[in-house]
């Protein structure tokens, strides 16, 4: 169930998690969630505060605490790195850096049937990595509101996502292939 500030129903959500080992150290997560405006219209609210997000480790981050460069990146589908990826919209990113010695990466890939694909990103150099289709007045610099998505009465949205836990950076990694992949399974 989703509450407003009073505590009334105002929607409810159904959530799904699909759990995958495609490789020996390769991990995927699907996750799918439909919400649903069964209590009459609502509106999704224009944020740039994500929607889809993960807090990276912090040996990951592109920069450390006092703005000491860090050892992690910021790999976009169009080709932005590191600081240059927040605000921007891209197919799916990966966020990779060192852990314990070794590098490993977490890649989202925004789903092509979502609404306003492909997504704005609200990632940061400091760890934060979320996709967020609703921040378009940040992102865009367009009126306040201009990211609201009204679900009617009845209705209802769903939107997708896959994460891919990886070893070595996005190169080695094959991401871009990899969404590719993913795309492909997903029309069928």
């Amino acid at each position: 169930e989703w509450r407003d500030k009073d505590g009334k129903v105002i929607a409810h959500d159904e959530r799904t998690f699909r759990f995958h080992r495609p490789t020996g150290a390769e991990r995927t997560l699907d996750f799918e969630i439909t919400i649903h405006a069964s209590h009459g219209e609502i509106t999704l609210g224009d944020t740039k505060e994500g929607t889809f997000a993960i807090r990276m480790a912090e040996s990951m981050r592109n920069k450390q605490p006092k703005n000491q460069p860090g050892a992690g990146h910021l790999v976009s589908s169009r080709g932005e790195k590191d600081g240059d990826v927040w605000g921007k919209r891209a197919e799916w990113v990966d966020y990779y850096g060192p852990v314990n010695g070794k590098t490993y990466g977490i890649a989202i890939f925004d789903d092509p049937r979502n609404p306003r694909y492909p997504t704005w990103w609200h990632a940061r150099d400091y760890g934060l990595f979320a996709a967020n289709p609703f921040g378009v007045h940040d992102f865009e610099k367009r009126e306040k509101g201009a990211g609201d998505l009204k679900i009617p009465a009845g209705g209802s949205v769903t939107f997708r996502y896959r994460v891919l836990l990886h070893p070595g950076d996005t190169g080695a990694a094959g991401i871009a292939a990899r969404f590719d992949e993913y795309v492909r399974a997903t029309k069928h």
